[in-house]
């Protein structure tokens, strides 16, 4: 169904919310402790998908581990590229592409920062092109691997795109901007780089006064990092330093914390082990889900098969109830969500239903058959039978 003018206004007026005055509004992270020699630091993985790998319920179990730990400095290490570093291959999973569900993006942030808010919080960026570039702008403190990219926000910008009429266009991909502007925001960058890094019409140059870096929308900068109205602003490892966007460049966590002036510290491995079973744990319960509902497109139509499909159907919701992120990847393959879901199961239910009752009332009489009842096109049939 085609968004709806009203619907327009509605996300054009959240986004306002978050882009007041066009000013930046930090929230200052605490500082780095002084007087440690050696600090704990909890390296917080954020590798993946965003949306699923990088999701609401991965970054909450963080936060329960981190309060219970108490470490001295967390680390968030950044890994999401929607597009590899091969450009000439044209060999990306767009099956793995980022999703655009900013306002969750936004509340996940939201909630990490200010529950988290007297431990002193980096962001590490090893590679990130696509929307986890939000996630790496909502944080003041930022570093880079020298071979890391921070791109890809085109998408924000193009999440508005399918609306036939021009001014509606217009508004949602402010809407959307407005929306992106808000990590930045958090993070201090001022809104001339969102702007740019967003929208392919703006342009973006930078002047020094002293050791402050001054971000302009147009080209009348000492340089000029995009000159074109035809593509948005991109920053490698190299650009992303030397224009003082990121605050250093490290390659391991030995160079990061070694910038953050610490020789020695012990790593916490809580992190890796939460991130690493969830990610492996939702993917293996999604592989089961799309097994689940080719067995329930093939069952036969009978009161028998019926109850196996309403089984199978129920096994899914479960998943989904348990791992949001199935959901997310399954409506990205075509596949019905929860809602569609429960209402098959309902509906199934009532079908068999009738049959007990058709069962009980010919008893003896040989009773009917509805025919094979499959789920149709898809819900996780053989793909190219």
């Amino acid at each position: 169904m085609r968004p709806t003018f009203s619907n327009a206004v509605a996300a054009l007026a959240t986004s306002l919310s978050l882009a007041v005055g066009g000013t930046a509004i930090a929230q200052q992270s605490a500082p780095l402790p002084s007087t440690l020699a050696t600090p704990n630091v909890y390296v917080v993985p954020l590798k993946g998908q965003m949306g699923t790998d990088i999701s609401m319920q991965l970054m909450k179990m963080y936060v329960e581990d981190i309060k219970k730990v108490k470490p001295d400095i967390i680390v968030l290490e950044l890994f999401s590229a929607d597009i590899n570093q091969n450009f000439y291959l044209q060999d990306d999973d767009r099956g793995e592409y980022g999703l655009g569900i900013l306002e969750e993006y936004r509340d996940m942030v939201k909630m990490f920062r200010e529950d988290l808010r007297d431990i002193p919080q980096v962001m590490w960026v090893e590679d990130s092109v696509g929307f986890g570039s939000l996630l790496a702008l909502a944080w003041p403190d930022m570093y880079i691997r020298s071979d890391g990219r921070l791109m890809g926000l085109v998408r924000v910008s193009q999440m508005a795109a399918g609306w036939d009429d021009p001014d509606v266009a217009s508004k949602m991909m402010r809407a959307r901007v407005g929306i992106g502007n808000g990590f930045l925001q958090q993070g201090g960058y001022p809104l001339e780089l969102g702007e740019a890094m967003m929208s392919p019409s703006e342009t973006l140059s930078i002047k020094f006064e002293g050791r402050k870096v001054v971000w302009l929308p147009n080209t009348s900068g000492t340089w000029i990092v995009d000159g074109t109205s035809e593509g948005v602003a991109n920053f490698s490892s190299t650009l992303a330093e030397e224009s003082g966007l990121a605050d250093g460049v490290a390659d391991d966590l030995d160079d990061l914390m070694f910038l953050l002036g610490y020789r020695e510290y012990k790593k916490l491995d809580n992190g890796e082990k939460i991130g690493t079973g969830y990610v492996e744990d939702w993917r293996k319960a999604y592989e089961r889900c799309k097994d689940w509902l080719r067995d329930a497109s093939e069952v036969d139509g009978d009161a028998v098969g019926l109850g196996k499909q309403k089984g199978l159907l129920e096994k899914v919701v479960a998943a989904i109830k348990q791992y949001p992120a199935i959901e997310y990847r399954m409506r990205m393959e075509g596949m019905p969500g929860r809602m569609q879901l429960e209402l098959l199961i309902d509906n199934l239910r009532k079908e068999i239903q009738r049959f007990k009752d058709a069962e009980k009332g010919n008893r003896g009489g040989g009773g009917s058959s509805s025919g094979g009842r499959g789920l149709g096109g898809g819900m996780g049939g053989r793909r190219g039978s």
